[in-house]
Order: C-alpha cells, then sequence, then structure tokens
C-alpha cells in the first residue's frame, strides 16, 4: 500500500453498532471512513452466527422498528431488513398465564394482585414520574417501589420489567428505569430473518460504496496523540502494523478501552475519575434451547419474574422459523444475575436460569435441549455502562467514543449505540470538512 492509502477522514475502531452507525453517516456526509474491527465479523454484540442449523445472537436478540436504528439506516440508503414480531408481554407467576393487554396493561396486571386503593397509589406515582418529575436515580427502582407496595406480587411483576431493560432490579436505578418504560409505550421490535449479522453488513454496504472501507480481523493497536490532539491510529493488518493518518478518531471499543490505546497519561484527571467511577459493565445470562414443538406457545415475550433469577424468554422461532433447523423449535431464555456489576459466577447463574427454566416449562427436562449457553460480562458485557454514565467527547481533541458506553439518557441498547453515533457525527461535521471538500 502507498502512503496515500492510510490517510482518512476519520479512523473508526470498532464494528458494532455504534462504529458502523458512525461510519455510515460520515460516509454519507462525503467523509473517507476506515472502520477496523479486531473480530473476523461486524456488528459486534450486534451479530449473529449459524450453529447447528440455528442461528444464534451475539447479544442483541431484537432491535425497534420506526426507531433511532431505522432512522440512521433510512438516512444513509441502506435497507432495514427487520421483520416485526408480535410485541405482546404475557407473565407467568406461579404456574398461571397473565396476558399484558397493550392498553392499561400494566395497571390492569397491578389491580390483579392488589387493592384498589394500593394499585391506584402506585399508578399515581408512576403517571407522576412520567408527566411530572422521574425519580432520582441515586436509589433502585426496587427501593423507589417500596414507598408505595411492598407486595410481593406486584413487585415482582417490576422485576420482570426490569429484565425487559437488561439489568437487575436491585441494581437498576429509578429513573433510568422510568425513563427506558415511558420510551417503550407504543413500541414495536423485531429482527432479521437471517440474523443481525445481515442487518449489519448493509452499513458496511453504504461506508465501502461510498470510498470507506471497513477492515475485519484487524486489530487496533494504538491511537496517536500528540499534544492531546488525536492524529490517527495504528492497526495490525496481515501480519504488519500500519499507522493510519486521520484527524478524527472515533472508538467503538469502549471509554475504558479507548483510555488504554491512547495512554492514560493523554487524559486529563477528571475525566479518568468519572471513567473508573461512572462506567462499570453489566453482566448478563443468555440460553438457547431446542425442541420438536414449541415449549412456550405464546408468539410474544414470557416474563417469568419470580424465580430465583429475573428471567425472559421466547420461542423465537414461532416469529422466525429461518433460526431453526426444519422441524425444530427455538426458545431463548434470558436473565439478570443475582448483581449486574459484581463479578459474574457464570456456572453458578446458569444452574439459577435452568432451575428456573425447569418450574416454568413442566416438559423442560422431556422436551428441551440446551444448546448453547452465553454469558455478557467484563470486556464483551450487556452493556458497557448505565445510560449517563459519560458524555461522548473525550478530553483528547477529536477522539470520540461510540456505543453504549457513553449511551445517551435515551434510549437503551442498539438504539443508544445509534444515537450515540448520531450525536458524534454532528458534532463532527460542524468542526472538520471532508479532504475532498
Amino acid at each position: 500500500m502507498d502512503q496515500s492509502s492510510h490517510k482518512y477522514d476519520v479512523a473508526i475502531i470498532g464494528a458494532g453498532m455504534g462504529g458502523l452507525c458512525s461510519g455510515a453517516l460520515l460516509a454519507n456526509q462525503g467523509y473517507r471512513a476506515l472502520v477496523v474491527e479486531k473480530l473476523p465479523f461486524v456488528g459486534g454484540r450486534a451479530s449473529s452466527f449459524k450453529y447447528r442449523g440455528y442461528i444464534l445472537p451475539t447479544g442483541a436478540l431484537y432491535v425497534e422498528t420506526g426507531g433511532y436504528v431505522e432512522s440512521v439506516f433510512k438516512e444513509v440508503g441502506a435497507t432495514f431488513g427487520v421483520r416485526s414480531f408480535p410485541m405482546g408481554i404475557c407473565f407467568r407467576m406461579d404456574g398461571k398465564d397473565y396476558p399484558m393487554p397493550q392498553k392499561g396493561g400494566l395497571r390492569q396486571l397491578v389491580s390483579t394482585f392488589a387493592g384498589e386503593a394500593e394499585a391506584a397509589r402506585l399508578m399515581a406515582a408512576i403517571r407522576r414520574a412520567f408527566r411530572w418529575n422521574e425519580p432520582s436515580s441515586s436509589i433502585s427502582i426496587r427501593d423507589w417501589l417500596l414507598r408505595y407496595t411492598s407486595n410481593d406480587k406486584v413487585l415482582a411483576i417490576f422485576r420482570g420489567l426490569s429484565n425487559y431493560q437488561c439489568v437487575n432490579f436491585r441494581d437498576e436505578p429509578a429513573g433510568e428505569f422510568m425513563r427506558q418504560l415511558k420510551l417503550s409505550i407504543g413500541a414495536s421490535a423485531g429482527a432479521h430473518p437471517q440474523g443481525f449479522l445481515e442487518l449489519m453488513k448493509e452499513l458496511v454496504r453504504v461506508i465501502e460504496a461510498k470510498g470507506g472501507h471497513v477492515w475485519t480481523g484487524c486489530r487496533a493497536q494504538r491511537i496517536m496523540v500528540q499534544e492531546e490532539v488525536v492524529k490517527g491510529i495504528v492497526v495490525e493488518k496481515d501480519g504488519d502494523d500500519l499507522e493510519v493518518l486521520a484527524p478524527v478518531v472515533i472508538s467503538d471499543a469502549g471509554p475504558h478501552k479507548t483510555v488504554e490505546l491512547a495512554g492514560p497519561e493523554n487524559f486529563d484527571n477528571g475525566y479518568l475519575k468519572e471513567l473508573r467511577e461512572k462506567v462499570r459493565p453489566l453482566a448478563y445470562i443468555g440460553l438457547v434451547i431446542s425442541s420438536d414443538r414449541p415449549l412456550v406457545d405464546f408468539e410474544g415475550v414470557m416474563v417469568v419474574p419470580e424465580g430465583r433469577r429475573q428471567m425472559t424468554m421466547m420461542c423465537t422461532s414461532l416469529a422466525y422459523p429461518e433460526y431453526a433447523p426444519p422441524g425444530k423449535h427455538m426458545l431463548q431464555a434470558w436473565a439478570a444475575p443475582d448483581s449486574s456489576f459484581l463479578p459474574l459466577d457464570p456456572a453458578r447463574e446458569i444452574d439459577m436460569v435452568v432451575q428456573d427454566l425447569r418450574e416454568a416449562i413442566p416438559q423442560f427436562d422431556r422436551e428441551a435441549e440446551i444448546v448453547h449457553v452465553s454469558y455478557w460480562q467484563k470486556d464483551w458485557p450487556m452493556y458497557r455502562a448505565l445510560p449517563g454514565a459519560l458524555a461522548q467527547k473525550t478530553s483528547v481533541e477529536n477522539l470520540y467514543n461510540v456505543g453504549d458506553g457513553v449511551a445517551p439518557l435515551v434510549p437503551l441498547g442498539l438504539p443508544a449505540c445509534a444515537q450515540s453515533a448520531r450525536i458524534v457525527v454532528e458534532d463532527i461535521r460542524q468542526r472538520t470538512k471532508p479532504a475532498a471538500a
């Protein structure tokens, strides 16, 4: 390669949702972008792979439709090949199923287990949180709810809803829970019928069609910084270290990894303090289970909130038969561990989830086969941090983070990654112009 091929308007580390949305948005505005990814595939925790005839997720199970992610795809001209699935929710408690109506469902479900006065008091508090002022995030949603109810069944309902947000009930900040609950009203979601990898490849096509590149199997070795201004990156490609000059660098590798690559000596002490104190990865558990017939015949999401772990499950093959081999069904079960933040004991947590599955599905031992077990923690977490933990800009000039480690206060998950990319791209457009401009 000649030296000119190592110059880009923007260098992006990591081809997850945040990195690829950044690259596609920039490419669409005329910036020449390079995305480097250490893994042999794109998408990060928003990808998929094939195993024993099943299409399995690397992390994300679904994505909102008509929201933040789809708006990026539409803007850059990428095909958003997501097929919606039924958004119904059903709670399985004490061996009985309680479907939640789409309108007024939470009030109706709470009223099933609480007296009229208790239900009215709790729902009034939630309305105030929506319309007036959200609760403090200095306490958990569990502790906030205890002011209005001590009813174990009612608390279990909200424990199950916390699992919808992939955070332990005792760990999720009250304000965060309310923001995401409010945002979820009327939301719809789906998945790509061929898996998330196919969805993410659409963003790669946009970047490459506009003159950029996406290199997989290429690990970023260093972020070059001079006098607290970013200068580019060093990346390993085909066994050689290549220097890529770029006036802007975006990292989708997570804020801690960004500092490691650039060198902590290049960041101010206040930024490093915030990073240490606020950016804490969250753990999670997921199981993929095979059967000859559906283990859960509900087409939406089944919430099992009273077990050893807060668990949610869905017979994905009912909505996406492509995800399972012919004649087979696939159930996905996911659960928050005993603590979202403390070190994960995978063997213990998986055992707890399996025990809960046995109790929630009477025929489990006779008909189910566990095909795959996943757990997310440390450098491959469910989320790198809770929303609002850290800003997208670093203290190094023209060095940004994107992804769930720097998610805005709303939304959460993949939409947050897409929105973080949009925030960063808008700032770049205000500060620098493409070399060809």
